[in-house]
């Protein structure tokens, strides 16, 4: 799990989805707005036959390289899974598919054992060798490539080739879960001898990559437009592209986007703001999708930034969350397009999980709790914090984020707390994610948060544990410890379940992070294409491919 919540917030015009202004009602339940998730019904309808061009938003901005673990944020995972492929294949239903890798087993606790698809070729036609695999991972904890997905590794022991075709990695401590890691870009398969010879200019626009997808980079301005080719040698004919070229453009104006989606300019859309939800289900160009609850593995969470200050007594912690209208600004912030989160591992975490309706009865113990304004303001007086003030940061550029904030200062408010909410310009903000000084000053700040994958486990993991990578307030429960510790050591997802529950019961009573919504997949297509996933399975992946023609 890497930090992106910096990087995720940033992109509050185009991943933020709360709506301009409260009260902009529920634009979700216009009559062309189609929920289309379930359990069963993950994408859109299959898009059978070929086309010429493709054309779709490749997010807020231009990827700041072609290298597959150079950045982890929405523009690289939305459009390089499609050139570089990783080493197990996601559906769109989160589950993990022979891809490069033909089939894995997990013998003990401690080793995955895979075993590569002899067929895996680069797209100048030389084989995935071993070596190539063993070279890509290690990439990752190399500090010369500044991977964002070295984290993802920190229980890696040694990765090795066990045979001809046959790759071993060796874990410091039990771990049933590592196997997620290797179907993210982190685990992108690139060839040894072409990365080698580019040097630091690997992933340059002049330079590019070599890797093993269904289509390669035909072309990148750097700004404006990345275009893709599909690749004619593509080594598993069964999960080619259907379009010959995909073209990405790259507009951080929701509005402009949202016009151009009007208009045909462009095909299809992820990651859509709320805000443009009423013109997009308007739209006779296509339609506008919104996914059902846990289409997404995002969270809108306000972390406690120091347990010292004036969120520092748990009991205040707990009035300020108990005293969240989640509901209303779900419904009225979010423009419907979100869900109340009550656990910063919602459904989206463990919906698709054979546990899934473990993970649920305890959700919903949660969520009956409701808003308790009365019961707040006692625990308010009880902890001594009537009248104390609460700082809380947000990045002032992103108004979704402003209209959260000002909700919480009038909740506080409420319940006799003084909350004082601060906006802060892109930098200082970001130095909340990595100075402590930074953070220190205030007593929380706003995030919106997400991982590729659904693994509730993991998700606590980041924030919760000692050396969890978003752990930016040093909390630490021994108990938490161990029973994450016992989640992540279990091949059982029932006993996983169980394991995290607990862990999870605990956390709603320490708060260290306060969870506030979780956002619903939202896709535009053009009348003209279909077969987009309605998940968060497109990042990292090769999606592209099941998108053709009705």
């Amino acid at each position: 799990m890497r930090n992106r919540t910096f990087r995720a917030a940033l992109a509050g015009t185009s991943v933020a989805l709360l709506a301009a202004a409260c009260g902009s009602g529920g634009a979700a339940n216009t009559p062309d707005a189609k929920s289309n998730f379930s359990t069963a019904q993950v994408t859109t309808a299959p898009g059978a036959k070929p086309l010429t061009n493709l054309t779709w938003s490749g997010d807020y901005r231009a990827p700041y390289s072609e290298d597959p673990v150079k950045t982890a944020d929405y523009p690289e995972e939305t459009i390089l899974g499609n050139v570089c492929e990783p080493l197990i294949r996601v559906a769109p239903d989160y589950s993990l598919q022979p891809g490069i890798a033909r089939s894995w087993k997990q013998p003990d606790a401690e080793h995955v054992v895979v075993a590569l698809d002899p067929r895996a070729k680069f797209a100048d036609g030389k084989p995935v060798t071993t070596d190539d695999v063993v070279y890509s991972v290690m990439r990752n904890l190399d500090p010369n490539v500044a991977s964002n997905y070295a984290d993802s590794y920190n229980d890696l022991g040694s990765v090795k080739a066990t045979g001809p075709s046959e790759v071993t990695f060796t874990l410091t401590k039990p771990d049933y879960i590592f196997d997620r890691q290797l179907g993210i870009l982190g685990a992108a398969i690139v060839e040894k001898a072409f990365a080698v010879k580019a040097g630091q200019n690997f992933g340059n626009a002049g330079v590019g990559v070599m890797c093993t997808g269904p289509y390669t980079i035909a072309s990148f301005d750097g700004t404006n437009q990345m275009v893709l080719k599909k690749n004619p040698t593509y080594w598993d004919p069964s999960h080619a592209g259907k379009a010959d070229t995909v073209t990405f453009k790259f507009l951080a104006d929701p509005s402009a986007l949202a016009n151009a989606l009007s208009s045909g300019a462009l095909q299809g859309a992820f990651n859509l703001q709320a805000s443009v939800i009423p013109q997009l289900s308007r739209s006779a160009a296509g339609k506008l999708y919104i996914g059902g609850a846990g289409s997404t593995t995002q969270n809108i969470d306000l972390i406690v930034s120091s347990f010292s200050g004036g969120l520092g007594d748990a009991r205040t912690r707990q009035a300020l969350s108990m005293a969240l209208d989640r509901i209303g600004i779900a419904k009225t912030l979010a423009g419907g397009a979100a869900d109340p989160l009550y656990a910063v591992a919602g459904p989206g975490f463990w919906q698709s999980s054979p546990a899934a309706t473990t993970y649920k009865a305890a959700y919903d113990q949660l969520a009956a709790q409701g808003v308790d304004i009365a019961g707040a303001t006692k625990l308010v007086q009880a902890a001594g914090a009537t009248g104390k003030q609460v700082s809380i940061a947000y990045p002032a550029g992103n108004p979704a984020q402003s209209q959260l904030a000002a909700v919480i200062q009038q909740t506080g408010q409420q319940i006799g707390l003084k909350v004082k909410i601060v906006g802060l310009p892109d930098q200082q903000y970001g130095d909340l994610f990595t100075d402590p000084k930074a953070r220190g000053a205030y007593d929380g700040f706003l995030t919106i948060n997400y991982m590729e994958f659904p693994e509730a486990a993991t998700m606590y993991q980041s924030y919760a544990t000692k050396g969890g990578v978003q752990n930016f307030n040093g909390y630490a429960n021994p108990q938490v410890q161990a029973d994450l510790d016992a989640a992540q050591a279990t091949d059982d997802p029932q006993a996983r379940a169980q394991a995290v529950i607990k862990a999870q019961a605990i956390l709603d009573k320490d708060l260290p992070w306060i969870p506030i919504i979780e956002p619903r997949a939202l896709l535009f297509q053009s009348s003209a294409v279909t077969g987009a996933p309605l998940t968060f399975s497109y990042m990292d992946n090769a999606w592209v491919t099941a998108v053709g023609a009705p």
